[in-house]
């Protein structure tokens, strides 16, 4: 499903179907680097690496390079790609700007045990408590974005990043902001739900 192909960014959201067949296939590809890592990990972690493998193997896309903050990128084509994926769904972002996005299966009771973790006091102020779950999976989806887009190696989802008040299903492009000690910065985010899960993208542009 290619959900953006403008403003020099494509979005495209893959959804899994027969995955045993489609992972058992894709390790025959896999380098011996890769083969290192894939069976260092556990059988979620297994299948998920291998899912966006096979996914971007499948638009084209043998190799991947990472920068000194472990920011992916393309070449020698020069664009920015951003990779996330939650149980069947992955979501693959590929821009001439920096770019991050976030996908994540809608989770109650997950998501609500972690609120603490990255939703900051002046923004548990707007969170509707009937809406509560919506916000907080959106807002996470913001943070991490924020951090794939800046390539953030440390950084804290309550001091670093910061999301403006929105309201569900009014307000599809929300103002969020790195704060860091030297500089902040305004990005928009924009966000929609397949499905049971909630996509959310950030383009510098």
């Amino acid at each position: 499903m290619i959900l953006l192909n403008k403003f020099h960014t494509k979005i495209i959201v893959f959804k899994w179907f027969n995955l045993e067949t489609l992972f058992s296939k894709e390790l025959i590809t896999l380098s011996e680097k890769e083969r290192k890592i894939f069976f260092s990990l556990s059988k979620k972690r297994k299948k998920e690496f291998l899912g966006v493998r096979y996914a971007l193997r499948y638009i084209g896309i043998m190799n991947l390079f990472y920068n000194e903050k472990r920011k992916p990128f393309l070449f020698p084509q020069k664009k920015y790609i951003s990779l996330s994926h939650s149980f069947e769904k992955i979501a693959i972002a590929i821009s001439s700007y920096h770019i991050g996005i976030d996908i994540e299966k809608f989770r109650k009771n997950k998501i609500i045990k972690v609120k603490e973790k990255f939703i900051r006091e002046d923004e548990s102020l707007f969170i509707h408590p009937n809406q509560e779950e919506e916000y907080l999976h959106i807002i996470w989806g913001i943070k991490e974005s924020l951090y794939k887009l800046e390539g953030g190696l440390s950084s804290s989802f309550l001091d670093h990043y910061k999301v403006s008040p929105f309201c569900i299903n009014k307000d599809f492009c929300i103002s969020c902001w790195i704060l860091k000690k030297s500089y902040s910065k305004r990005f928009s985010a924009f966000y929609r739900k397949i499905d049971e899960h909630y996509l959310v993208y950030i383009i510098d542009k």
